[in-house]
Parts: C-alpha cells; structure tokens; sequence
C-alpha cells in the first residue's frame, strides 16, 4: 500500500537509530566548522596590547610617552614614542614596530602583520569581506542545492572550504588573507544553508521544530570549542589549519550519509527515495511494505514527478520543480545561526510564483504545493508572480515588511557584534568567548518553550529589550570600584544576559516572520528579510571599530538598535493558534493586535 513521504517517515520511527546518527553525522559535520569558520576571525585576528619597540640601550620610560588611557588612567601610549625626550618632549609615530603584550594572545594577523595604529582598521576589514562572502554564499548555495541536490552541495563544500582554509593559511599578506577569507565566508553558506535544510527534510513535520532546535546546540558547541582550540594554539596558522583540516574526515561520509528523501521525490526520482527509506527500515529493523510510496514500489513516478523531471530535462529558465518543502527548509538560518543562514528565497521568489511553504519550527501541516485556494480572492492565484511592490503595496503588509526588515537587521548586527566583542570585555577572552556560545543554548531552550506558552510577538520584544537593556548597562559598568573593587565578573555577566536576550529573539523570528507573510508572498518576504539580516553581519565590524574612539559606542548602538527592535514588533499581529494568512488581501483583512 502506497504512503505518503511524511507518512513513511512516522511509520519508520521519525528519530529512530538510523535517523538519529545521520542527524548526528550531518550536524557535527555542518553546523561545527561553520561556526569555527564564520568567528575565528575573533582570534585569528586579536589585537594584543602593544608599543613602539625599546631600542636596546633605553628603557621603557625613556622611549614611550603616557597618555590618559579610555578609564581615564594613565598608561603607555601604543602608537606613539619620544623623539627627543630631553629637549622638548617631542613624539613621533612608531618608526621601528612594535612589542605586543603576550599575557593571552600569541602569534596573529594583528602581530605578524603589524596591523595597529594607522592600519589598526584591517581586522575588521576582513571580517566585512569575509561578511561579504557569506552574503554571497547565501545567494548562490540555496539555487544549487535546489538544482544538483543537498547532498552534492553539502559535500563540495565542505571539501572546498578544506582548500581554501588551508590556503588562508598560508597566506603571505594581509590582502592575500582577504581575498582567500572572501571565498572562505562564500563556502560556508553552501555547508551551513545545506545542512539545515537535510538535517530538516529528515522528518516529519511534527519533529521538524526539535531537530531545528536542536542543530543550533551543535553551532553553540562549535563556538565554545573554538575558545578551547584558540586557547591551546596560540599561533593564528596553526588555529586556522586546525578549524578546517577536521572536515576532511567527512570523505568516508560520502558513502553514509543519503539525498535527502524530499529532494528526490521533488525531482520525481520516486525509487531512489524509496530505496533509501529501505535502508532505513533494514537498520531500524521495521518490516516495510513493498510498494511504500508508490502502489507498483515506485517503478513509474507520479505524473506529477514525470512532469517535473521533464521541465528539468528541457533546462527551462524558470524551473521551479522544487517543492514548496524545499523552499520553506531554505528560509531558515543555519546559524548562523545560529543562524542559522538563509538560502535561495530573495532571488528565487523575485523571479517566480510563489508556493505554500511550511512554518519549519512550528511542526505544521506539510506537503508539496498546495491547489488553488476556493476562498482567494481573483487576480491571487498561484500563477501569479509577486515582487517587492507587493510587500509594500498596502499598509498592513508595508507595516509587517518594514518591521521584519528591521528587526532581522538588528538580530544579525547585535549577534555578530556580541559575539566577536569578547576581547574587549574585562577577564580572560577566551573564558569570555566560550561563555558567550554557552549562553545560546538555555536561550535557545527557553525561547522554543515560550512560543508555545506565549506566542511570538510579546516573547520577541522581551528579548529584545532585555538583552538591550543588558548591552547598554554594560558599556557603563567601570572596571573597578572608586575602592578598588573589581567589576570583571559583573561586566562578563550582564554583556552575557545581552547575548542571552539577542540569541533567544534570533531563535523566535525565523518562526514569527514565516507566519506573519502570506503564502502566496511568504517566499519574498523572508528572503528579503534574510537580505537585511546580512548587512547587519557586514556592518557589525565597522560598529565595532568605533570602540577604539569611545569604549562606550558599540554597546550602546547594539543595545538602542535591538530595544527598538523589540518595540517595532508590538505593532504586528500575535500569530499563536492563528491560521497563516493565504494572500495578501487576508493580511489586510486582519485586526492588528489581535
């Protein structure tokens, strides 16, 4: 008897022992490195105190003036030395190098490239052309993975994220560095985007929200271990062939790990998703019927299938054979998360009509493309091709697509600039680093568990304002007491509890804009907001760099960007227990606030 994919996948046990090492398997595999990759700059390129260098004969005092440093202290300048002390005073930038303090940082691009004082913006100008990658990765690696399948994808990446990391390796200079870094950050979409979307079609909708929540752990763990790693390798070479080399022990995987089953029945190759479903039944010891997908054990493909497979054999410009699963698993962030990264929905939902896709964290109905709908309004159906116009058009979805712009920008500027701000927090960089991935994980199990209780919209701006809040008291906490008493461990905590706010609110909006858009539209409006949320990643270096003038400036803009974040979504409808809109007309016709 013929069942269907989702149906097939309960009666093998969704999460059962063959589902659950190849979850395993793709998450270590995916979602680690590419947390390594995406923040190692933080230690790759770590900024260690430093001074012009002491010529043999002098001291330090002789050679080096003092300044009022940014806690109003006086310490050494670190760009600046005497030219002639005895007569006037006079000083002159550092002519010679410079000597750089070892107490936590080795060998880094910063030091072996002398990238301070008047070339002190280069670290987070790599980090930007890195961003740039990932943007572009985002872009490109959701449209192949569409075409020649995940598993392809999955595994030309990673293997060629292996030679361009070990090639940024073994750079010479700091432009070398960047170029290799950009291709880098390109390749890492097609590793995380990718293994989201298999680790999600794995199962059937009412396990899809705990296996996304549950790769996002794996991205924490993957930060946290790089603290460990850059703490143990001190030298930034050796820091950076360790985060990449480790993805060559995926080459036996290539054998293990299968297509994703959704994938093949998208693309009408019904026997190859049953032979695979097979295999999962034979390792779980379940009896499967013969037959389980199609009545004749998939010897001929439904028409449908038959029909898809012909559109992609005439190579038509505008295929889209890929099921309305397939992009809605495209929506969501592998995560960076994390997140958790966005795929091919801003270009492909510009060009093309929009299907139903499936809410991936709320374990909604699924299924392929859904009819037309009896209740859309004329001039709404399927055919029809949306375009940003759309998204502005009227004042409800204006309202929803402004807001979700907003709100994605700042969750991606604030979680970025969190997480690669560690140095400058008080006490040990890397104890500081390694908690601020610890921090994700309670707030990615609280916030999964408060949707359920309390809807999206009102839990969105809690987080938001709460980690604000937390940014903004930071960057005001001194150091030490006016008696002495040091505040490292107050700093650490609430720039912590800001972590913990911006990581809960990028968990619940994946969720939250998936069910504010309409269906027919629901595509565009999520890639648009992606789009955003990646020029937040860019811009969040160039916030960063502002500490050097002011200490004060990054957290306060982190913090003020994501309490109004969290204010603007107070304008939009609450989504729990609503039934997701179809069209736009249906988004017009609703009471906000209701």
């Amino acid at each position: 008897m013929a069942m269907e994919l989702d149906e097939a996948l309960v009666f093998l046990g969704d999460f059962g022992r063959y589902q659950t090492l190849i979850y395993v398997l793709i998450c270590l595999a995916g979602q680690v490195p590419s947390a390594w990759h995406m923040l190692a700059i933080s230690f790759l390129g770590a900024v260690p105190g430093h001074r012009c260098k002491v010529p043999a004969g002098q001291s330090l005092e002789e050679t080096v003036p003092t300044v009022v440093g940014k806690d109003g202290g006086e310490e050494f300048a670190e760009c600046l030395k005497y030219l002639n002390r005895s007569a006037y005073n006079e000083t002159i930038p550092c002519d010679d190098g410079w000597d750089y303090d070892s107490t936590y940082y080795g060998k880094t691009i910063a030091t072996e490239w002398d990238l301070v004082c008047e070339r002190d913006a280069s670290v987070e100008l790599s980090q930007i052309i890195f961003m740039l990658g990932v943007m572009v990765g985002s872009l490109l690696f959701g449209q192949l993975s569409d075409r020649f399948g995940r598993r392809y994808v999955f595994f030309f990446s990673l293997w060629a994220q292996v030679a361009f990391g070990v090639g940024a390796a073994f750079t010479g200079n700091l432009y070398a560095f960047m170029a290799v870094r950009f291709a880098v950050g390109v390749i890492e979409q097609g590793v995380d985007i990718t293994s989201y979307v298999m680790v999600t079609e794995m199962f059937s909708p009412s396990r899809r929200a705990f296996a996304g929540i549950l790769l996002t752990l794996f991205w924490s763990s993957g930060i946290m271990s790089l603290a460990g790693l850059a703490y143990l390798l001190r030298d930034w070479r050796h820091l950076q062939l360790t985060i990449t080399l480790p993805s060559l022990l995926t080459i036996p995987l290539w054998w293990v790990i299968p297509e994703s089953m959704r994938w093949l029945m998208s693309r009408g190759r019904v026997r190859e998703a049953e032979a695979i479903l097979r295999r999962i039944a034979r390792f779980n010891k379940v009896d499967l019927p013969d037959g389980v997908l199609t009545e004749d054990g998939g010897s001929t493909p439904p028409p449908e299938y038959a029909e898809l497979e012909r559109k992609e054999k005439s190579l038509m410009p505008n295929d889209s054979s890929s099921s309305a699963d397939t992009q809605g698993h495209s929506v969501m962030e592998a995560k960076n998360q994390a997140g958790l990264e966005i795929a091919d929905v801003a270009v492909k939902a510009s060009g093309e009509g929009c299907d139903a896709i499936d809410a991936v964290q709320t374990g909604g109905e699924d299924g392929g493309p859904k009819g037309e709908d009896s209740t859309r309004p004329a001039g709404e159906g399927k055919d029809r091709v949306y375009t940003l116009w759309h998204l502005f058009r009227t004042p409800k979805i204006r309202r929803i697509s402004l807001v979700m712009i907003f709100t994605w920008f700042v969750n991606s500027l604030v979680y970025y600039g969190l997480s690669l701000n560690t140095d400058s927090l008080a006490g040990n960089p890397y104890l500081n680093f390694f908690l601020s991935g610890a921090v994700e994980i309670p707030a990615y199990i609280v916030s999964s568990a408060v949707v359920t209780w309390f809807g999206r919209r009102l839990p969105l701006c809690i987080f938001h304002v709460a980690g604000g809040i937390a940014c903004i008291v930071t960057a005001f906490i001194p150091p030490t007491t006016a008696d002495g008493t040091d505040l490292s461990a107050l700093i650490v905590t609430t720039a912590m509890l800001g972590k913990f706010g911006i990581a809960g609110s990028y968990a619940i909006v994946f969720l939250y804009a998936t069910e504010l858009f309409p269906t027919v539209a629901r595509n565009l409006g999520v890639g648009m907001s992606s789009f955003s949320s990646r020029v937040g990643g860019i811009l969040a270096p160039i916030i960063m760099y502002l500490e050097k003038f002011t200490g004060w400036i990054p957290l306060v803009i982190f913090g003020g960007t994501s309490i109004i974040a969290g204010l603007s979504v107070l304008v939009l409808d609450e989504t729990l227990g609503k039934k997701q809109p179809q069209t736009i007309e249906d988004v017009e016709r609703t009471q906000t606030g209701t």
